[in-house]
């Protein structure tokens, strides 16, 4: 015990603990001088980067490109149509396009795209253009057989009898 009180650290000992002080300090002043302004733009790659860390605030959404599912997005159209009583007077309340129509003939009311919508899911609903409650109904859809970029949309009462009536419809293609 006595020779342990008195003992005196090898060289080796005081390399060893010069070293670590050395490592420790070394390790501070990098922390505190090394931030996000001293890395070089594009060394780290995205695998080095934590989950989940990166913004829109960081993104140049100029650089981005088209999400795959956001294509159906970019081949949606609607239309808002006024359809009071009477024939020949179907009017657009409003669209997603412009040059958008729509025109009565007969029992139904043609609705002209933009482009092709034979490929396209669409629906119409007994809606108005307004804030007040529609009247009880149906409506239905198919694609005009005269031409490829019109729907023909009919509006039926709650009986099922045919009826002039305003609507919204929707078509979204691939």
């Amino acid at each position: 015990m006595k020779r342990l009180k008195h003992a005196r650290p090898s060289p080796a000992m005081i390399v060893a603990i010069l070293a670590l002080i050395v490592a420790l300090a070394g390790t501070a002043y990098a922390a505190k001088r090394i931030n996000g302004g001293s890395i070089i733009n594009h060394t780290i790659g995205g695998a080095k980067l934590k989950k989940d860390s990166i913004t829109g605030f960081q993104v140049k959404v100029s650089k981005l490109g088209t999400v795959p599912a956001a294509n159906r997005a970019a081949h949606t159209y609607w239309a808002v149509v006024n359809n009071p009583g009477g024939g020949g007077n179907a009017t657009l309340a409003r669209a997603s396009d412009l040059g958008m129509t729509a025109t009565e003939t007969g029992n139904a009311v043609i609705v002209a795209f933009p482009g092709n919508v034979t490929a396209c899911a669409n629906v119409a609903g007994r809606n108005n253009a307004g804030t007040t409650v529609p009247a009880a109904g149906t409506a239905q859809t198919n694609v005009s057989p005269a031409n490829p970029n019109a729907l023909e949309v009919r509006t039926y009462n709650d009986a099922g009898a045919n009826v002039d009536a305003d609507f919204h419809v929707v078509v979204v293609c691939p």
